[in-house]
């Protein structure tokens, strides 16, 4: 059994920026955001460390993957 479950984010998040890819989460403390009090909004973070506020539209391709599809909304850092 897995005793630490907060390892595996962070596992999914090193293998994306080891694809190159950005990492997509939800954060509560993004609540305090004006416009996403209902949490609507997800984080977009890139390999080079930026980070943004965006709204995301993930639809299944062939071959079990996924494109995604993000609007950004606001420059977190």
């Amino acid at each position: 059994m897995i005793k630490n479950l907060n390892v595996l984010p962070e596992l999914g998040r090193q293998r994306c920026f080891e694809l190159g890819n950005p990492f997509y989460y939800q954060d509560a403390a993004d609540a305090k955001e004006p416009g996403n009090e209902q949490c609507n909004f997800y984080r977009k973070e890139l390999p080079t460390g930026e980070i943004y506020l965006v709204t995301v539209d993930i639809t299944p391709t062939t071959n079990d993957s996924y494109h995604f599809k993000d609007n950004i909304i606001k420059r977190i850092r």
